[in-house]
């Protein structure tokens, strides 16, 4: 039996770049602060400063941890989001109406990259950077769209349990 697992995280050059350049405009914004603000307002600076920087913290911790996990094995796709989804969502082979590799445009079709739904009848979007993804359609009409950076190793595996049940 063939199985393909692949494992993306959100490691773009331009997400890297987006959140070290936030970390260095706040720090240093920060240290300017400090360095010219009166110590009666010492207290407000940091009250009014902290918490955003604390957010944007979380944020980069989030996209740094995320990572989106595929495998395709015997009883179907599986796919999800960890650490957000302790158990991956499981597509069984015989709740799959179609599935096939398809090229996507993520910003048209879903609005971007992560978990989205399509508000054009597309379905929902598990992604991380790319334009190409597994199309799975369920036998009730659902969608989902899986991204994938190794689209023609899935397909190799998806052909391979789709010719058993056809």
């Amino acid at each position: 039996m063939r199985i393909f697992t692949e494992n993306q995280k959100f490691n773009q050059w331009w997400v890297l770049l987006l959140i070290y350049g936030l970390f260095l405009v706040s720090t240093v914004g920060i240290l300017h602060g400090i360095a010219t603000i009166s110590e009666e307002n010492l207290a407000d600076f940091f009250i009014g400063i902290v918490p955003p920087f604390l957010i944007l913290g979380l944020i980069s911790a989030a996209l740094f941890t995320t990572t989106l996990k595929t495998r395709i094995d015997e009883k179907g796709i599986y796919y999800g989001f960890s650490p957000f989804q302790k158990k991956l969502q499981l597509a069984p082979w015989e709740e799959i109406e179609a599935v096939y590799i398809r090229k996507y445009k993520p910003l048209s079709e879903f609005g971007g990259w992560g978990y989205k739904f399509s508000m054009k009848g597309n379905g929902k979007v598990y992604n991380t950077k790319g334009n190409m993804g597994i199309q799975i359609v369920f036998k009730d009409g659902k969608k989902t769209l899986v991204g994938t950076q190794h689209p023609d190793e899935a397909s190799q595996v998806i052909k391979n349990y789709t010719s058993k049940t056809t």
